[in-house]
C-alpha cells in the first residue's frame, strides 16, 4: 500500500514507532494515504523531509474505524483518551478499552484529524455540539485516513520509496489550501451549531462517556 509521510526534521535512522504519547492514536509513526495532508503539516517548516513509503500490511494486527456511527465516536473517545488523559481517570472501562488497542495493535486506521478539524472536535470535548453535529463535520471535511505504525514488527514493514524537500510550488499550495480550510471548517462549524442546537435524540460528551464506560 502507497501511503505518505511527512517530517519537520527527517527521518533518521530506521523508522519506528515514536511520537509525541499525547498524538491521536497515540505513540506510533503516523502516514496517511492523500499526500496533501502531511504536504500541509510542513510546508511551514525550512528543512523539513516529504516521504513515499510502500507498507506491506498483510500479517499485521489492524484495527480500523470505519465510518459509521459507532465507529466514529469509538475513534472521537479514543482521541480523547490520548489527548485529554486527566478526564478519563474515573472512567475505568473506558480506560481498558483504548489500553488495550494501544497494546494489541500494530497498525491503527481512522479519519485524518490536523489542526482545522480540532477546532471541531475541541467543540465536541467541551459540550458546545453534539455526536451527530460532529459526525456531519467529519464527513464533509474528508482529509482522507491516517494509518498509524505502532510496534517495531509494523514499521519493518514501511520502505522508503522517495524522500525530499517539498518544491517551493508545494509550499505555496499548500499554504493557500490550509488557509481555505480553515475558513471553510469555521463556516462548516457554525452551520452544524445552528443545524443540531435543537435536535432531538442527540447525544454530547460527557452522556456519551458514561454510556461508553458502562
Amino acid at each position: 500500500m502507497l501511503l505518505y509521510h511527512g517530517s519537520k526534521k527527517g527521518i533518521k535512522g530506521n523508522i519506528r514507532p515514536e511520537s509525541r504519547s499525547i498524538c491521536d492514536f497515540g505513540t506510533g509513526f503516523y502516514t496517511g494515504d492523500m499526500k496533501e495532508q502531511p504536504i500541509g503539516l510542513i510546508a511551514a517548516w525550512r528543512g523539513s523531509r516529504f516521504y513515499e513509503l510502500e507498507c506491506e500490511l498483510d500479517g499485521l494486527r489492524k484495527l480500523e474505524f470505519g465510518e459509521n456511527y459507532e465507529s466514529q465516536i469509538d475513534w472521537a473517545l479514543y482521541i480523547g483518551y490520548h489527548r485529554m488523559r486527566q478526564s478519563y481517570e474515573s472512567y475505568g472501562e473506558l480506560c481498558k478499552r483504548y489500553a488495550s488497542y494501544d497494546a494489541d495493535y500494530d497498525l491503527i486506521s481512522g479519519l485524518i484529524a490536523n489542526d482545522k478539524i480540532y477546532e471541531l472536535i475541541d467543540e465536541f470535548f467541551d459540550g458546545t455540539i453534539c455526536d451527530r453535529a460532529l459526525i456531519d463535520g467529519l464527513m464533509r471535511a474528508r482529509l482522507g485516513r491516517q494509518y498509524v505504525f505502532k510496534t517495531e514488527s509494523a514499521c519493518s514493514r514501511i520502505h522508503i520509496i522517495s524522500d525530499r524537500t517539498l518544491t517551493d510550488a508545494e509550499v505555496r499550495s499548500a499554504t493557500a489550501q490550509n488557509e481555505t480550510r480553515k475558513n471553510e471548517m469555521s463556516g462548516i462549524i457554525s452551520q452544524l451549531r445552528t443545524r443540531y442546537r435543537r435536535a432531538s435524540g442527540v447525544k454530547y460528551y460527557d452522556e456519551l462517556m458514561e454510556e461508553w464506560n458502562a
